[in-house]
């Protein structure tokens, strides 16, 4: 498998949009399946899901038994707070230069060195107002963030951070963090990616409880053959309401909510029965406390859309996301819900049947209201779309050299990140989380990441060491990627549990490269803050490190208030300073 690093990625201009369903992985399994399943379990009662009891109050309508329900809100309020986590990922890489990770640097488009090997190429308008580096609250950050500056006061940034250079290979560690990983073999029984290990514990209760947009088989990079089974990223790892299902588009996911409404078999109706005779006295029983769970959120999804119209009944579901009130809010077109497909390196075009992130948003939002799902991954729509590759020669045109610039990516951190998480966001603020009195917001935690960042420049002594024409050097040199996978980056977090209007870390402006940070978030004071370079005479604090996606993977855990030890393989630690009450 062909794995780039510093080379380009060949990715198609074409793009076609397309009405075709995504692929169903659905932990939603037809009757006979389920009923197989509840044979096979050796704790049926407690493995009873959401899902059960609604189908179940559905055909046979709700219990009075106000005794059992009592003891179920008791058990369940006590046992367990309502969390929501979020990941929203750019795939393809941001320049993290003009992000989260800003440098100040002349522009050498423009102010050509001797030294090739010192040029910093950003875009032609650097250095204009709207073109530079800015600070707002405590929050230092490029160009790039500057659509989301109504964010920053809710946000904790991370500054210092080190990734890797492979899309597939490093998304892979978002997902899953980081340890020995290898992609290429079997997922074992306990390994989770954060989202499955963030269900684990908190989907139980959901009839939907871990959506994802992003699809592992769409990168071009990856042979389906040798992906296939539990190879790579794989949906169903952990207990089945851990299982990540594939939301794909509105229509998709509508039909999911209608085949759930009718699963509802004998069997399970039995389970559901045997539950609720013996309620008393399973409630007791901590063993069973996910039922209860289950059976507490299941009563009062029930109830709560009662009103309107039975839970799941055919009509409702056929209104979600049709809303256009909400579709304004997040300025849905009709082409945004329409997945496209594209070639890279060449092979046949891969799609990662999703709508665009302002679909994904909305339908994330509404699926929080209704109380059916508790964590999400949303991800850009195109298949590599951030994957700004650029060589040198092409940062001038004609034979006058008229300068060009960098690729501007701007247009698609605000069409793809910052207006639909500020519509996300202001949603989740203004929207009451059942009858708490409190809002979605505040039970929330969102991550926003790509899998690498982007390089500057390009280090020409190798090229110039070779024993080739001088003209074959130029020719090199000239071809040589300037904006190629980069493993400086940076993340973000925000929502009711991170510390706001925080910054940690930073990237040295003449190394280019992360500080290393210490265990309270401050920089390694070896380093000079500003250059990036070790000060004469200092070592490295054994104390201090530079946060990778495990680091991050750890730390969404934590703010959902998940003890991230022994959940999947991360080996990495959370970063305990983002937390708001550290």
């Amino acid at each position: 498998m062909h794995q780039p690093s510093s080379s380009s990625c060949r990715v198609a201009t074409d793009i076609t949009l397309s009405e075709q369903p995504g692929p169903a992985a659905s932990p939603i399994q037809p009757p006979h399946s389920r009923r197989q399943w509840l044979r096979r379990s050796a704790a049926s009662i407690a493995g009873l899901s959401c899902a059960d009891f609604l189908t179940h109050f559905a055909a046979h309508g709700m219990p009075e038994d106000p005794k059992a329900e009592a003891l179920a809100a008791d058990a369940t309020q006590a046992s367990h707070q309502p969390k929501f986590l979020l990941y929203w990922y750019l795939e393809g890489g941001w320049c993290g230069y003009d992000m989260f990770n800003p440098v100040n640097t002349e522009n050498n488009v423009v102010h050509r060195l001797d030294d090739i090997s010192q040029e910093r190429y950003r875009v032609l308008e650097w250095g204009q107002d709207d073109h530079t580096i800015s600070t707002h609250g405590n929050i230092r950050h490029g160009y790039l963030a500057d659509a989301g500056r109504e964010l920053l006061g809710d946000m904790a940034v991370v500054s210092s951070m080190h990734t890797g250079s492979g899309h597939s290979r490093d998304r892979l560690k978002v997902h899953m963090g980081s340890y020995g990983l290898k992609q290429t073999e079997e997922r074992q029984p306990d390994e989770r990616s954060v989202m499955q290990a963030f269900a684990e514990v908190y989907g139980q209760e959901f009839v939907l409880p871990h959506l994802s947009w992003h699809w592992w088989l769409s990168d071009g990079e990856l042979n389906e053959v040798q992906y296939s089974g539990r190879r790579g990223y794989y949906h169903a790892l952990g207990p089945a309401h851990a299982h990540t299902i594939y939301a794909g588009t509105p229509a998709k996911l509508r039909k999911m909510l209608l085949q759930i409404e009718e699963s509802a078999g004998d069997e399970v109706a039995s389970r559901v029965d045997q539950f609720l005779n013996e309620a008393h006295r399973q409630i007791l029983d901590d063993q069973n406390i996910h039922a209860v769970r289950s059976y507490h959120s299941a009563r009062k999804i029930y109830q709560q859309l009662a009103a309107k119209g039975r839970q799941l009944d055919r009509t409702q579901i056929s209104t979600l996301f049709r809303d256009g009130e909400l579709r304004e809010h997040f300025r849905v077109r009709a082409a945004d819900e329409l997945i496209t497909y594209r070639s890279v390196n060449g092979n046949k075009a891969r799609s990662k049947f999703s709508p665009n992130t302002n679909v994904q948003a909305m339908m994330s939002y509404e699926m929080m209201r209704a109380g059916l799902s508790c964590c999400f991954f949303i991800e850009s729509r195109d298949v590599r779309r951030f994957d700004s590759h650029n060589s040198r020669k092409n940062l001038w045109r004609g034979e006058k050299q008229t300068p060009v610039g960098n690729s501007n990516q701007t247009t698609m951190m605000r069409e793809d990140l910052w207006d639909p998480l500020i519509a996300l966001v202001d949603r989740l603020k203004n929207t009451e989380y059942a009858d708490t009195g409190n809002a979605l917001f505040d039970y929330t935690n969102i991550v926003v990441t790509s899998e690498f960042g982007r390089s500057i420049h390009g280090n020409v002594d190798g090229i110039l060491k070779k024993k080739i024409s001088e003209e074959k050097k130029a020719s090199e040199i000239g071809g040589q990627d300037i904006s190629s996978h980069w493993q400086v980056t940076s993340c973000a977090f925000l929502g009711g549990d991170v510390r706001g209007d925080a910054q940690f870390g930073r990237v040295g402006e003449a190394t280019l490269m992360a500080i290393p940070i210490m265990p309270d978030g401050s920089l390694d004071p070896a380093y000079d803050p500003t250059t990036g370079e070790l000060i004469d005479g200092r070592e490295k604090s054994p104390q201090s490190s530079i946060p990778n996606h495990g680091d991050i993977y750890a730390t969404a855990l934590l703010l959902s208030g998940i003890d991230p030890t022994g959940k999947g393989r991360n080996e990495r630690p959370p970063l305990r300073f983002i937390c708001r009450d550290s």
